[in-house]
């Protein structure tokens, strides 16, 4: 006896391959747009907004928008105003967290104090006057239980390019990082080192300016701030 085929389950079967590649194909086009217009650039975590008709997507570790069929694309942010917070910031927090992890803090210069409460991670420039200021007080963030990973962004040419190596490369790097932002000498030296990676890092995150201080939650807070404004947002 032959089994017959219910042709109900026949009919579903084609019904559930065809919702599947839809859902495959819905954002095909944005994806060939965005691919066409930034060429190399990594896009991931494309999901939809409560905007109607309007796409989240991150380029890199940029977080932009655009609509379904990829013909308009917006870069900023957007606010609930209902709710009053900024949605864009809460994905910009999480690519921040991502980017600095996958570095990895062996690729960072770290100030540890005795017992972490929290960390901050610092994007730096050795002759830049407010990372200086900003380094003066790491002290107190070490008293407050609060780590600071910093990692260079040499803005100010090659020769801060060059001390951020040297640094790095020091026998002490602590001490070496120090003796740099109080402007005293420091030995010219060269290694294997990650100054390339923690650049790149920020140009992912798109830091323009130094210092540019990150929370470990992900929240950016540019430009120098005082210790206890930094230790206030983090609870502490």
């Amino acid at each position: 006896m032959k089994n017959k085929v219910n042709p109900l389950v026949i009919i579903l079967l084609l019904l559930i391959s065809s919702v599947s590649q839809a859902a495959d194909n819905k954002y095909v086009n944005l994806q060939l747009m965005i691919a066409k217009t930034f060429p190399g650039a990594e896009v991931t975590d494309i999901k939809e907004t409560a905007i109607k008709g309007m796409i989240e997507f991150k380029l890199d570790a940029q977080v932009l928008y655009a609509t379904e069929d990829g013909l308009y694309l917006f870069k900023g942010d957007i606010f609930d105003l209902v709710k009053q917070e900024n949605i864009t910031e809460k994905s910009k927090q999480i690519s921040r967290v991502a980017v600095l992890k996958e570095l990895g803090e062996k690729n960072m210069l770290v100030y540890e104090p005795k017992e972490r409460k929290r960390f901050v991670t610092v994007f730096t420039d050795i002759d830049c006057p407010y990372c200086r200021r900003l380094h003066e007080e790491v002290p107190q963030y070490i008293e407050k239980g609060i780590a600071v990973r910093y990692l260079f962004m040499p803005f100010k040419g090659k020769k801060s390019l060059e001390k951020s190596v040297s640094v790095m490369c020091a026998k002490d790097p602590q001490k070496a990082m120090t003796n740099a932002k109080e402007g005293r000498r420091i030995r010219n030296i060269t290694c294997d080192n990650p100054v390339k990676l923690q650049m790149e890092a920020g140009q992912k995150l798109g830091i323009r300016g130094t210092p540019a201080i990150i929370l470990d939650n992900g929240e950016m807070v540019p430009g120098y701030r005082p210790v206890n404004e930094i230790a206030k947002k983090m609870g502490l």
